[in-house]
């Protein structure tokens, strides 16, 4: 293995190792803000961009955090999260922001479960 993919490594498990805190900190607090979304913010535009902004940004993490910890995905929720991560075509709405944030929730709750026992 080179110098550099070795380098890769440990910084994928040093990122892995730190997720309780990612998790805690950062990623769950975004995730329940988006469950609770309201009808009333789901018709503020900014907001509504704003929050799918970050739900991307946070299941970049999350499929970064999975890539790291070599999760396999069951074929089931492949089919699930392919479905959750397409965007409606007149754009995210509160639905589509409650199922991302579930789906990210799962998965977040699977990459905590490996991370313990490993």
């Amino acid at each position: 293995m080179s110098d550099c993919a070795v380098g890769v490594s440990n910084m994928a498990t040093a990122k892995a190792n730190h997720l309780p805190a990612l998790a805690l900190n950062v990623i769950r607090p975004a995730l329940v803000e988006a469950k609770l979304l309201t009808d009333k913010h789901a018709r503020d535009a900014v907001y509504v961009v704003t929050l799918t902004e970050e739900l991307r940004s946070i299941e970049e993490k999350i499929a970064a955090m999975e890539e790291a910890l070599q999760l396999v995905l069951q074929q089931e929720d492949a089919l699930a999260q392919e479905k959750a991560s397409r965007t409606p075509q007149n754009g995210p709405d509160a639905n589509w922001i409650r199922a991302k944030s579930s789906e990210l929730s799962r998965r977040l709750r699977r990459i905590e479960q490996s991370a313990k026992s490993e």
